[in-house]
């Protein structure tokens, strides 16, 4: 977690000259935006965003934004260990973390009525896409006895019922390797004022990730190396 708020602290600050030289001809020149990620690709809360929009004229601003998400793929179904009781995923070869920093453009279709009604917008955008792929640790039993500690192997590893657990965090991220790709967004976003200053709402849209090469998620499934998703955020917004 202090990664990411690194992460998100370094994007935004690099951003921020942009807004200090706007007019005040509109209501906000300037907004920043954070929720919660839903999306097609993940489980049932799939990562966080951030946005930062500066207005460019009445109706258009510049769009950055920050997204880390869990993407999995389809087949992962989660059962009990029968030695352990531990949780587990079977055949699961690594995890995928996707970061998505973004730069695009949104658009006002409908401006609500001063600090009333509903504004809809319209957002584009393009950027990098940085996947972080973690090895999946297993703790497995082999028929000696001995237990090891090593990533999910299905030539090695033959028997489900023979894994105690799984490893940590920390474990999975030390081997974790870097995979690059491009991302692609196009959404629509509500926003409500909850009071002066702020704004809730919720985005939803389509979300396409590519990379160079497949990512090897399952051990037992066919992976690929274009994610295309639908997601939808619930955010919290502050304009000024």
């Amino acid at each position: 977690m202090k990664f990411l708020f690194f992460l998100l602290t370094a994007f935004f600050i690099s951003f921020y000259s942009f807004s200090q030289d706007t007019t005040d001809d509109f209501d906000y020149t300037t907004q920043f935006v954070y929720g919660i990620n839903l999306n097609t690709q993940s489980g049932l809360i799939g990562g966080f965003s951030f946005r930062y929009a500066k207005a460019i004229n009445e109706t258009m601003f510049h769009s950055f934004s920050l997204e880390l998400v869990d993407v999995r793929h389809p087949k992962e179904q989660r059962r009990p260990s029968r030695l352990s009781g531990e949780f587990f995923t079977p055949g699961k070869r690594n995890f995928l973390y996707v970061l998505r920093p973004q730069y695009g453009r949104e658009w006002i279709l409908f401006e609500k009525a001063e600090e009333r009604g509903i504004q809809v917008n319209a957002i584009g955008a393009i950027g990098p896409t940085i996947g972080i792929v973690a090895p999946y640790i297993i703790d497995y039993r082999f028929d000696n006895e001995i237990i090891r500690t090593e990533q999910y192997d299905p030539n090695i590893h033959t028997s489900f019922e023979s894994v105690v657990g799984t490893g940590s965090f920390a474990q999975r991220m030390t081997d974790a390797k870097i995979q690059l790709g491009a991302s692609l967004k196009a959404s629509l976003a509500l926003e409500f004022s909850a009071f002066k200053g702020s704004q809730v709402g919720f985005e939803a849209g389509m979300m396409l990730d590519a990379y160079s090469q497949k990512i090897e998620i399952m051990g037992l499934a066919d992976n690929k190396q274009i994610f295309p998703s639908a997601f939808f955020t619930l955010f919290y917004g502050i304009s000024k």
